[in-house]
């Protein structure tokens, strides 16, 4: 594998521990200066504060939450995509009481587009009625 690849798959999965560590400003070092974030759920950020201030809600929502790569990496000039599973304990009764304390698990994939080493973009794909499925199973 060549460097870069190689070091944009750490860049991506160094920005996913991020986004799971539990610290609002975590994800900043992996961004350009102008990042947009794209959720197929939740919607377009244009913006570190844009992206935080979405970011800071999920984190209120579900504080515990996980996003783990899966190890499967598609490569592209200017970026590359990636599978990863999302998982957090579900604190709110918006789906039901009975699943409150209850973990679920998502799978999704993203696109990642770089600039020089860091991410410009990121759009991320997953279902959003797979939270409710993974708590009934």
């Amino acid at each position: 594998m060549s460097d870069v690849r190689n070091d944009r798959e750490k860049t991506v999965i160094a920005l996913f521990q991020a986004w799971s560590s539990g610290a609002l400003d975590a994800p900043r070092q992996y961004l350009t200066d102008n990042p947009i974030l794209e959720d197929s759920v939740g919607g377009r950020y244009e913006g570190w504060p844009a992206i935080r201030d979405y970011f800071g809600h999920g984190l209120e929502r579900y504080p515990d939450l996980v996003l783990e790569p899966t190890g499967e990496f598609w490569h592209r000039e200017d970026g590359l995509a990636l599978t990863w599973t999302m998982s957090a304990t579900q604190t709110e009764p918006k789906l039901g009481e009975q699943y409150v304390g209850k973990r679920w698990t998502v799978e999704g994939m993203s696109f990642v587009v770089f600039d020089g080493d860091l991410v410009s973009l990121e759009v991320d794909y997953h279902d959003g009625g797979a939270r409710l499925r993974s708590l009934q199973s």
